[in-house]
């Protein structure tokens, strides 16, 4: 039976499950009742039956609660990955396998580094003298001249102002030489200024006849070398003042030169006191800084080389991504780990019954394979969307949840299938009667026959509450303790006596039972609802009275 109503489960959704199983339930329950009443009725030691059994019910306090059926999937809640260490290494030895069993701290992997540790140290060798040498030349330019160096520097100067006085005298030579040559431009100036004055007093006299031609040639030719006189010493004293600056030009390479030299020597005392050996000295520093970040990155990977990867976490290795030989970087997954007592169950949910559901509603789970096992837990995810999944009956729209698993005991493995039971509501001390126990009059009211003091039937209006597949609560009109028909059926009227109600439903049984042995009784009556009812005496839609527990939507 057990496995027949798991199949059921996962073949139809739930609510076309009840309508299928309730009828079912009450065909075999009747016709079980029907073979007991026969057992019963052909034994010679047949004893007597209470005759209102079935016929009337006590109105009770109970438990109410409704469920939401599903099957789902075993899952692992937390499957971890473990990553290679360190940027580059090749994979020297694999330490486990897929299905072993660690604890945190176990060693997983080895890599093979020796070419990497070998090409570190040189690295770091070769920076080590890079450094070295970085920071002589560095200390040579603070290092003042001395010596030999010294001495150049301070020789240097001393030619320097040796010519830069030679310049001077030189060039104050000039002075002199320009002013002689002025006077020399003054006499000849003179000169040509006479030589002029006798040519015109010839060419007068000689126009009134006082003078010859001869005597005006001599004084025209005297005239002509006293002009050439004075344009070569005019000629002259341009030339003695470009010589003059050329010396000036002389004197002031000489003061340029000795500046240097002065200069130089400063610089050979003083090594950093000029802007552009400073802007050297800081260079030099800048690239001593360098190379030592760089010899601190290659000791740092040195330090932080990864000979093994060891497991963070304790479980069971469920897959191994990785070779002998493989090279890995650091986001490299080489394998999965995972807590097998860590088991999450994935469910869908039909559209209709996922409004129910809630974060941490407890979740009953069992397996037609684990026969005799109970596993319980509680939705810890209800997906925010919904899905078609396709099923035996076709296409229907679901929304995927996730329940915790409370008591794993290893031998719940996952890709396991369960069958869920979801609590979805849960109330206690409910006033609760049959659903068979009630009818509706003409003013649609609902009612119920109950039985007074004096044994007879009173027709008692009722307003009820929630409900189950064959429990009602009644909110008013009803007290516990109250003794009502469990099952209205024709005949019955209000007033009538305890009594007659008996005889009218013995009348009544023995006329279903004689119809039922008239058509050979081939289904043991179990085809009929209202031979159900009267050979049991139990209310239509419940069987034995029942229990308030289990699954069915409440409504109002």
């Amino acid at each position: 039976m057990k496995k027949i109503m798991s199949f059921l489960k996962r073949l139809v959704p739930k609510r076309k499950l009840f309508r299928i199983l309730i009828p079912l339930i009450l065909i075999i329950a009747i016709a079980a009742a029907v073979i007991i009443i026969r057992f019963r009725a052909s034994s010679n030691n047949r004893r007597e039956t209470d005759p209102t059994m079935g016929l009337i019910e006590t109105v009770s306090t109970q438990d109410l609660s409704e469920t939401v059926t599903a099957s789902g999937t075993v899952l692992l809640n937390d499957e971890i990955e473990v990553y290679a260490e360190g940027d580059v290494n090749i994979v020297r030895s694999i330490l486990v396998e897929e299905g072993d069993v660690v604890t945190a701290g176990d060693l997983l992997v080895e890599y093979d580094i020796d070419d990497t540790k070998e090409s570190l140290e040189n690295s770091i060798r070769d920076l080590k003298r890079d450094i070295e040498s970085a920071e002589l030349s560095l200390q040579s330019l603070s290092l003042a001249a001395t010596g030999s160096d010294l001495e150049k520097f301070q020789d240097a100067v001393t030619t320097a102002e040796i010519n830069l006085q030679n310049a001077n005298v030189t060039y104050n030579g000039y002075t002199t030489k320009l002013s002689q040559q002025q006077t020399t431009i003054d006499t000849t100036q003179t000169d040509v200024d006479r030589a002029q004055k006798d040519y015109d007093n010839c060419l007068a006299l000689m126009e009134v006849g006082g003078a010859t031609q001869s005597e005006l040639d001599d004084c025209e030719y005297a005239l002509t070398n006293a002009k050439d006189t004075l344009t070569k010493a005019q000629d002259d004293y341009n030339d003695l003042l470009d010589e003059q600056e050329s010396a000036r030009l002389s004197v002031l390479s000489a003061e340029n030169s000795l500046s240097e030299a002065q200069t130089a020597l400063y610089e050979g005392q003083n090594p950093l006191s000029s802007e552009s050996s400073q802007i050297s000295y800081k260079q030099q520093q800048l690239n001593i800084e360098a190379l030592k970040d760089s010899l601190s990155d290659y000791e740092q990977d040195l330090a932080e080389l990864v000979y093994y990867t060891y497991a963070d976490v304790s479980g069971t290795v469920t897959e191994v991504c990785i070779d002998e030989g493989t090279y890995t970087e650091e986001n490299t997954i080489i394998m999965y780990v995972a807590d097998f007592n860590d088991l999450i169950v994935s469910a869908n949910i039909e559209e209709y019954d996922a409004p129910l559901l809630a974060l941490g509603q407890k979740v009953t789970m069992t397996s037609d394979g684990l026969e005799d096992k109970v596993y319980t837990g509680t939705i810890i995810k209800i997906s925010p969307s919904a899905d078609d999944t396709s099923t035996n009956m076709g296409t229907e729209t679901t929304v995927p949840i996730e329940i915790s698993v409370d008591n794993p005991d290893g031998i719940l493995k996952p890709g396991y299938s369960l069958d869920l039971e979801i609590t979805v509501s849960e109330m206690s001390d409910l006033l609760m009667i049959s659903t068979s126990s009630i009818s509706r009059d003409e003013n649609d009211e609902s009612f119920v026959y109950r039985i007074n003091n004096e044994n007879k039937l009173e027709k008692t209006v009722i307003t009820t509450g929630d409900s189950s597949d064959v429990y009602i609560e009644v909110l008013s009109g009803l007290s516990e303790g109250d003794r009502i028909v469990s099952s209205i059926f024709d005949g019955i009227e209000e007033g009538m006596t305890l009594e007659e109600l008996i005889e009218l439903n013995s009348a009544r049984t023995a006329e279903i039972s004689a119809e039922s042995k008239a058509a050979g009784n081939e289904n043991g009556g179990m085809n009929n609802d209202r031979n159900n009812q009267a050979n049991q005496m139990l209310p239509s839609g419940g069987f034995g009275g029942g229990s308030p527990q289990g699954g069915g939507p409440m409504g109002r």
